[in-house]
């Protein structure tokens, strides 16, 4: 059987953007909110918890819908329309929610203890929004914060969208949309990377007065409701990846005092590359043109035999969504670049968006996105307030699958040339994560402290952004990407600030999972446990009780990182002895 490569969304609501069974939904929610109101009134919060359950799990569908018909076509005005419309919907619900929490805030213990035991499933989540609606504003001033943010926050996050989606990009005598060219900078061919990178710094450039008043814009807007609420820039997103600030830490000095090999895989690759020294534009390049290819159709099966030999539950779910339309990998315009996987708890399935263009890191993509919608899997059966992972859990689900993957390939790979491409393909994710990323977040730490100042010119921002590139890799390129901070949306998103370091958490978390697991006779119920917990502890005690680690201390990312520096180590021997 040959995989689809395009999903289907009229299982969810068919008819697409122009939907009845859409609209139809959206009035029963509409509806729902009303008797979420009334309760609210009636002060009957046990039956409040349940409505506000039922509302977010078609909240979350009806959303996913909408983020699933933007990205498969940019210019398609209908799901634009409903996307201001979901904006709409959820502010109402998330100022209900306010009204909910702040209540939950002001019971008694013993009043708040008969709330839990009506809902004993839930009890985390629930202690949660008790302490955070004790840590924000009274509740009329944040739902008056939530009302400006649908066209002064939101609105802006919007506009990079559409700016984006408008945006071409020529290339060879034809113009590609900002998905397609990303592309070619893992091209083998570094004249074909160099024309690609130059002709994004070009169209960007051209924009970055529009793209840096967004980003000033956003800034400003999070400052000042921080400034309200007494709270440090970080406070928010700590919160929302149930983190505390030591452990943070521990983890960036960790990256920063192993930084030393990475730098001497980025030293010893350009020999490889016939360079003296790598620019941003190589970073993504493969070491030689004679790669191997991958269908689509070929990545899936690889995938279903290296997950098959980690979790045969794991496998049988990946072969599920793979035949049953749930991906969309098809290259082709007018999607949206990068990929994702969305959640549809009512259907209990997922959706994965990414642009398949037969490169082995297409396939480690694709793993990646099944890690997620495994993860959604795992907690679908759980209580709605259950089923919310934060993003740094949520990303070691996913990096998870990608590690089965990725090294189970090099460890069967018998040709030392294709061995060293893996190794190759692997490490320069590796570096992505603990040193591109590490740069999104030095820079954005910089970002908010002169934004606290005033506007931040364009200029600035590229200066800002290469400084933190040359930090976070040591100064070991030639040249760097200074408007990468008006080309990378994570920058621009609003419903999560400091989007970037849990990606590194994920990925660190995820390799110690792996180290663990490696000790482990069959760990396969242990990992869904694990996965199962990640919407009901902090990560600190997701650690402590699945794998007897203490995230605050050195140990546990150092154990990681070596996996990392042996994989350096053998790839700089296998560069010495290969010849490409």
């Amino acid at each position: 059987m040959k995989f689809p490569e395009v999903w289907d969304l009229d299982r969810i609501y068919s008819g697409g953007s122009r939907s009845s069974t859409f609209r139809k939904c959206f009035q029963e929610v509409e509806d729902k909110l009303e008797t979420f109101k009334t309760l609210l009134k009636e002060k009957n919060l046990i039956e409040v918890i349940s409505v506000s359950q039922e509302i977010s799990l078609s909240l979350r569908e009806m959303g996913s819908f909408v983020e699933c018909l933007s990205a498969q076509k940019t210019n398609d005005t209908g799901a634009s329309v409903l996307t201001g419309k979901m904006r709409i919907l959820t502010t109402i619900f998330s100022n209900l929610e306010l009204e909910m929490d702040e209540a939950l805030g002001t019971l008694s213990d013993k009043e708040f203890s008969k709330i839990l035991q009506a809902h004993p499933e839930i009890t985390f989540s629930l202690e949660e929004k008790r302490k955070i609606a004790k840590d924000k504003l009274p509740f009329e001033k944040e739902a008056f914060i939530n009302d400006l943010a649908v066209d002064g926050y939101h609105g802006w996050s919007e506009l990079w969208d559409a700016r984006l989606g408008e945006m071409t990009f020529p290339f060879q005598n034809e113009l590609l949309f900002f998905g397609q060219i990303e592309n070619k900078l893992s091209s083998p061919d570094r004249i074909i990377r160099k024309e690609a990178f130059e002709s994004i710094q070009s169209e960007f450039k051209s924009s970055e007065t529009v793209f840096a008043q967004i980003l000033n814009h956003l800034g400003g807007f999070r400052l000042e409701v921080y400034k309200k609420r007494g709270w440090g820039v970080l406070k928010e997103a700590l919160d929302d990846n149930r983190m505390e600030k030591s452990t943070l830490d521990a983890m960036w000095n960790a990256i920063e005092k192993n930084r030393e090999p990475l730098k001497r895989y980025l030293e010893c690759k350009p020999a490889l590359l016939g360079l003296e020294k790598m620019s941003w534009y190589d970073l993504e390049a493969p070491i030689t043109s004679s790669s191997k290819e991958f269908t689509y159709d070929e990545a899936s099966r690889i995938i279903l035999k290296q997950f098959g030999s980690f979790s045969p539950k794991m496998a049988s779910f990946a072969k599920r969504a793979l035949e049953g339309h749930w991906i969309d990998a098809e290259d082709r315009q007018e999607k949206r670049p990068g990929g994702f996987c969305t959640a549809l708890p009512l259907a209990k399935e997922s959706r994965i968006f990414m642009t398949f263009s037969k490169t082995v890191t297409n396939l480690f993509t694709l793993a990646h996105e099944l890690g997620h919608a495994f993860h959604n899997e795992v907690i679908f059966p759980l209580a709605e307030m259950a089923q919310h992972p934060k993003m740094g859990v949520a990303e070691t689900a996913s990096t998870m699958a990608e590690m089965i993957v990725t090294q189970a390939a090099i460890k069967e790979e018998t040709d030392p040339k294709e061995r060293l491409f893996l190794l190759d393909d692997h490490l320069s994710r590796a570096a992505t994560y603990l040193m591109n990323i590490h740069a999104r977040f030095l820079f954005e730490i910089h970002f908010y402290e002169k934004r606290k100042e005033g506007f931040v010119s364009q200029e600035k921002l590229s200066e800002m952004m290469e400084m933190a590139q040359k930090t976070a890799y040591g100064n070991s390129l030639e040249t760097y990407h200074p408007l990468f901070w008006a080309a990378k949306m994570h920058f621009f998103f609003t419903d999560v600030p400091f989007y970037n370091f849990p990606y590194t958490f994920g990925y660190l978390f995820s390799l110690g999972i792996y180290m663990f697991a490696k000790t482990r006779g069959n760990f396969e119920s242990s990992y869904i446990s694990l996965l199962e917990d990640t919407g009901r502890m902090t990560v600190e005690e997701l650690a402590k009780k699945h794998l007897q680690t203490d995230l605050s201390k050195k140990n546990f990312w150092e154990q990681g990182l070596n996996v990392i520096n042996k994989d350096i180590d053998e790839f700089i021997k296998l560069s010495k002895e290969v010849s490409l």
